[in-house]
């Protein structure tokens, strides 16, 4: 009977110890299966201002740069201490829901650093002193500046772009598609009104009116829409002067071949007045 009750004794506390061992063990199979977290995220939030917006994982605000047009990064020394450069490596990147993989790169900057970019403009972030401290959560006090930073935001329909569009000439800001793609007007079009049809039409694609998403420096009122005798509309204009594609820029930001254009040097890029 004794020895009963000892085995018994043995035996539980045999159970207990595994059942110990068995949930240490379940514990540190919950951690491993948790995906690892980099820390560095974009995702959309949504500001009572501008709408949809760029951040990161701390709900701090990014930036477009106009003179970034050409894809490439305009902003260093200086600038950068102001306009610090979202960096980091695409496989390290988490995207928050509804932003697609394939609308972000990188681009080699300095110190081997790489810095992150969207639909082909490189990000940034705004440092209110231009000490590299940034500015605070869910704020947005760099929209707008010098009127060449604008928030960085999924839903732009036009941007602005700043280049000199001939060598050794001065900077000048026109208009872009989203993706810096170059717009353009022709003055020999009547107010809202195309002259440019048939042939003139292919080499000239006509900018489909959308529903409009801009940049804060510029206004929706000097927006309209155009109707066209063919299928190519309803066309956008700018200030009653109908916008167009370049068919020779190829689809490639910042190209300005279409600059002084046409058979009588008709098509000039779209300037607003800032």
């Amino acid at each position: 009977m004794k020895n009963y009750v000892k085995n018994l004794k043995l035996f539980g506390l045999a159970t207990l110890i595994l059942v110990f061992f068995s949930n240490c063990s379940d514990d540190d199979g919950e951690k491993e299966g948790v995906e690892e977290e980099t820390g560095f995220r974009i995702e959309i939030a949504t500001n009572s201002t501008f709408g949809k917006i760029l951040v990161n994982q701390d709900n701090q605000s990014m930036y477009f740069f106009a003179n970034d047009v050409n894809g490439q990064r305009n902003c260093a020394g200086n600038c950068a201490s102001v306009w610090p450069p979202v960096t980091g490596e695409l496989y390290e990147l988490e995207l928050g829901a509804n932003l697609d993989v394939a609308d972000f790169a990188t681009i080699a900057i300095e110190n081997g650093l790489k810095q992150i970019t969207y639909k082909g403009w490189p990000l940034y972030y705004f440092s209110t002193n231009g000490d590299g401290q940034l500015e605070p959560s869910g704020a947005t006090e760099g929209d707008g500046k010098n009127g060449t930073f604008h928030i960085a935001k999924p839903d732009y329909t036009l941007l602005l772009g700043r280049q000199p569009l001939t060598e050794g000439g001065d900077p000048v800001v026109y208009l872009v598609d989203d993706k810096g793609v170059s717009l353009y007007l022709n003055t020999g079009d009547e107010e809202n009104k195309s002259n440019c049809a048939g042939g003139c039409a292919g080499v000239w694609p006509p900018f489909k009116d959308t529903a409009l998403v801009l940049p804060s420096s510029m206004a929706t009122y000097d927006f309209g829409t155009v109707d066209r005798e063919d299928d190519l509309g309803p066309q956008l204009s700018f200030e009653g002067s109908p916008v167009y594609f370049f068919s020779q820029d190829e689809g490639n930001r910042g190209s300005v071949l279409g600059q002084e254009g046409g058979p009588n040097k008709t098509f000039f890029v779209v300037e607003p007045v800032l």
